[in-house]
C-alpha cells in the first residue's frame, strides 16, 4: 500500500521494463523495489511485455497481487521475430502505452529499465517533459557479443551502443550496478562522475528477511534432505548462458577429491539435462549430488539449509557491470560465496569481508585451490554471521536498495535535472 506520508508522497512514477513480469528476476530485481517506492509513497505504475498470452484470469490475479502492494500494472505482447523490426515495433507501441498512461494518471517522473524501455521512456519524456531515470541493467551490446550473438560493429551493436550513450548523457538520472562501471563511465561522460551528479549505484539487493533461517529449521531441513553431516555446495538459479553447467559440475568433482563426502544440491528452473551429463561424465556418484526443478518459494530453505554457495561466471569483459543476484542470496542466508573473479565489484566485496572465495580461472587448479580457501571460511564459526552482516549492510532491499532509489526518485522529482544534451 501507498504511505500518504512517505517521502515520494503524491507522486506518480511509471517504470518500463522489456520483459516478462511473470519472470522470477523481475518478481526479486523490479517488483521488490518498486514496492519499497510505494511504501516511500510514490503511485507507482508498471508497463511489462509478456512473451505468452496470458489468460483473463492470470491475468486478473497478477493485477491484483501487484495493486495490493501499491503498483498499477499493464502488460502489453511481446514481439520476438523479425527480431530488429519486432523490437522497433514495441518501441512503438510502448511509448504509446506509456504516454496514455503518463497523461492519465499525469505522471512525474519515467524509470526505465535497460536500454529499450530507455528507447521507449525518452520519446514519452521528451513530448511531456518529464524527468527520465535511465537504469543500466549492463552493457547489453558487448553482452550480446561475449555471447556471440552479435558482431561488434554491426548494426544492432552500433544502435545499442548509440542509444546508450545517448540516455547517459540526456538522462535526468542513472542508476548503476557497480562502481567500477561509474569509474568507466565518468571517463567518458564527465557528468556522471562529478560528486553532485543524479547518479546512484545500487547493486541487485535482496529481502535479507526472507533468507534468515533459524538453527531448528535448517536442521529439519537438513534431516528431511538425508544431508546429515555433509558439507553440501549448493547453486541456485538459472543453468546455461553466464553460468555455465560443466563449470559447476567440474568444481564439484575438483573438491570431491578433497572431501569425499561434499554433497551438491542444484535448484533451478531451467533444464538440467546439460548439468546432469557433465556430472555422470566426471564420475559422480547419484548419491552425491541432487538437481532439481525447485519454485522460487523453496529456495530459502535450500539456501538456510546448505553450507557454501556457486556462483561460477563464465568470464568476459561485459561482466565488469554485473551485480549477481544469487550472491545477495546466498550471503543472506549466511552462506559463504565461491565466484568467478573480475564479476562486478565482486571481488572487493567477498575479500575485503572474508565472506567468500574468488576463481581466477576454470582450470582444474585453480578450482582445487579454491576448495581450500572455502574450506578455511568454513571452519571460521564466525563465517555465517559476518555473511549475514554484509548481506544487510552490502546488499539489502530495505537498507540499501530501497532507500537509494527513493532518494533518486526525490532528487528527481524536486526538479534537479540532468543538464541537456548537446
Amino acid at each position: 500500500m501507498t504511505l500518504p506520508g512517505g517521502p515520494l508522497a503524491g507522486a506518480a512514477a511509471l517504470h518500463l521494463c522489456y520483459d516478462d513480469v511473470r519472470e522470477p528476476l523481475i518478481e526479486s530485481q523490479v517488483v521488490a523495489y518498486l514496492r519499497e517506492l510505494a511504501r516511500a509513497g510514490a503511485a507507482v505504475h508498471f508497463l511489462t511485455f509478456e512473451k505468452e498470452r496470458l489468460a483473463p484470469e492470470e491475468r486478473a490475479e497478477i493485477e491484483a497481487r501487484l495493486r495490493a502492494q501499491g503498483i498499477r500494472w499493464r502488460g502489453l505482447r511481446y514481439h520476438r521475430r523479425p527480431s530488429l523490426p519486432a523490437t522497433l515495433f514495441d518501441v512503438a507501441q510502448g511509448a504509446r502505452a506509456a504516454l496514455a498512461i503518463a497523461r492519465r494518471e499525469r505522471v512525474r517522473l519515467v524509470h526505465a529499465r535497460s536500454h529499450v524501455a530507455g528507447a521507449m521512456a525518452s520519446l514519452v519524456c521528451r513530448r511531456l517533459g518529464l524527468p527520465l531515470l535511465f537504469d543500466l541493467r549492463g552493457l547489453l551490446a558487448e553482452e550480446y557479443v561475449d555471447n556471440g550473438h552479435w558482431r561488434r560493429g554491426g548494426l544492432k551493436y552500433w544502435l545499442t551502443t548509440a542509444m546508450e550513450r545517448r540516455l547517459l548523457r540526456s538522462a535526468s538520472g542513472v542508476v548503476l550496478l557497480t562502481e567500477r562501471l561509474r569509474l568507466e563511465l565518468a571517463a567518458l561522460e564527465p557528468r556522471l562522475g562529478r560528486p553532485e551528479a543524479p547518479v546512484e549505484v545500487i547493486p541487485c539487493c535482496v529481502d535479507t528477511a526472507r533468507f534468515s533461517r533459524g538453527e531448528a529449521e535448517r536442521a529439519a531441513t537438513r534431516g528431511r534432505r538425508g544431508w546429515g553431516d555433509r558439507v553440501v555446495l549448493i547453486y541456485a538459479g538459472k543453468l546455461g548462458g553466464w553460468y555455465p553447467p560443466r563449470d559447476i559440475a567440474r568444481f564439484f568433482a575438483r573438491a570431491r577429491e578433497r572431501e569425499p563426502t561434499l554433497f551438491l544440491q542444484v535448484a533451478t528452473q531451467s533444464d538440467p539435462r546439460e548439468l546432469l551429463s557433465a556430472i555422470a561424465e566426471l564420475g559422480v556418484a547419484s548419491g552425491d549430488h541432487d538437481v532439481r526443478l525447485v519454485p522460487g518459494a523453496e529456495i530459502p530453505a535450500l539456501l538456510g539449509a546448505a553450507d557454501a554457495g556457486l556462483s561460477l561466471v563464465r568470464p568476459s569483459p561485459s561482466k565488469r557491470a554485473s551485480s549477481p543476484t544469487k550472491v545477495g542470496e546466498y550471503l543472506a542466508a549466511g552462506l559463504p560465496v565461491v565466484s568467478t573473479s573480475g564479476i562486478g565489484d565482486g571481488d572487493a566485496l567477498l575479500s575485503a569481508h572474508r565472506v567468500g572465495v574468488l576463481v581466477g580461472d576454470a582450470s582444474d587448479a585453480a578450482y582445487q585451490a579454491g576448495f581450500e580457501q572455502l574450506c578455511a571460511l568454513l571452519r571460521d564459526r564466525a563465517t555465517p554471521d559476518r555473511c549475514r552482516r554484509v548481506a544487510e549492510e552490502q546488499l539489502s532491499l530495505a537498507r540499501v536498495g530501497g532507500p537509494r532509489y527513493a532518494r533518486l526518485y526525490a532528487r528527481l522529482l524536486a526538479g534537479e535535472r540532468a543538464p541537456a544534451e548537446h
